[in-house]
């Protein structure tokens, strides 16, 4: 899918769990090798606090209107009114602008963008996007509290002349679900990464013959994502974030943006190229630009 203009991401701002959890406490360091999450964030409070924090920075000096709210997430404590409503509201831009949530676990913040780009290109204004779970809550067993990982991010959204391109995958399966706890087929959905994922971004990355500076795919484990990287001849411009926060779900690709700007990583003025896979079974890859001041910030 191509779309008539560019969706660039101005700036990002990421709360993340304020308690950092040493994984060899609940998993062996086989197990810690493996996934290559050294450590996890986790948080006591509710997400919407995170949200707010992060959407607060995000707009600390952001010049221009913002003129529409897109969450995404699955950890909304309450069933409706969703996130983005609320944080609307807080942030006093409730009105006459659309506000949304989407439900897309670990695939969400390429569809996010899409919507957000659409959005700005409609409006000629900025669109914030608001992405995070606190979903360490819902961690089963050691298996997947071992990945769980607390954060929300904040990111602002604007549209210009130019071209962005997506592909995106919707099946179903059951390696990777969520009724009342997480639910994980690690096999499965490294399987569906190996295979799928990397056919749809394979396919993506031929049929415009284009490569991005820097791929940033969802944080699902260190290993996967390497893998992945290497499959379609982007492992030397692969951004992780190195272990550091666990598994975020789809906000993992705008932490680590947010990290890496924060590392000294040259990001201002790049195309990159995001990617988010899981739940569903889905996934979701984009190009987007980053914006000639990007900023960013992480607390």
């Amino acid at each position: 899918m191509t779309v008539p203009f560019e969706i660039v991401i101005e700036r990002i701002a990421a709360a993340v769990g304020e308690k950092a959890c040493d994984n060899l406490e609940i998993a062996s360091p086989e197990v810690v090798a493996a996934t290559g999450f050294a450590e996890r964030r986790l948080s006591e409070k509710p997400l919407f606090e995170l949200a707010h924090s992060a959407a607060s920075a995000a707009l600390d000096g952001c010049g221009g209107k913002i003129s529409a709210v897109i969450g995404a997430t699955f950890s909304n404590e309450v069933r409706f009114p969703a996130l983005s409503i609320r944080i609307a509201s807080a942030l006093g831009i409730d009105g006459p602008i659309p506000a949304f949530d989407l439900q897309m676990a670990c695939s969400a913040y390429p569809y996010a963008l899409l919507a957000a780009g659409q959005l700005a290109a409609a409006s000629g204004g900025k669109v914030l996007v608001v992405d995070g779970d606190v979903q360490s809550r819902f961690a089963a067993d050691n298996a997947t509290a071992v990945v769980a990982s607390d954060a929300c991010t904040a990111s602002v959204v604007s549209a210009r002349a130019g071209t962005s391109r997506f592909a995106f995958y919707s099946g179903y399966g059951e390696q990777l679900k969520c009724t009342e706890k997480l639910e994980m087929d690690g096999f499965g959905v490294f399987s569906f990464v190996a295979s799928t994922v990397r056919s749809m971004i394979a396919g993506l990355l031929a049929e415009g013959d284009e490569t991005p500076r820097w791929f940033v795919p969802h944080q699902a484990n260190m290993y996967m994502v390497r893998q992945l990287a290497g499959s379609v001849g982007l492992g030397e411009r692969l951004l992780t974030g190195g272990g550091k926060y666990g598994n975020v779900g789809s906000a993992s690709v705008p932490l680590t943006l947010a990290a890496a700007d924060g590392a000294g990583t040259a990001l201002r003025a790049e195309r990159v190229l995001v990617a988010g896979f899981g739940a569903g079974l889905s996934a979701a890859a984009g190009f987007v630009r980053m914006s000639e001041d990007f900023t960013s910030t992480i607390i």
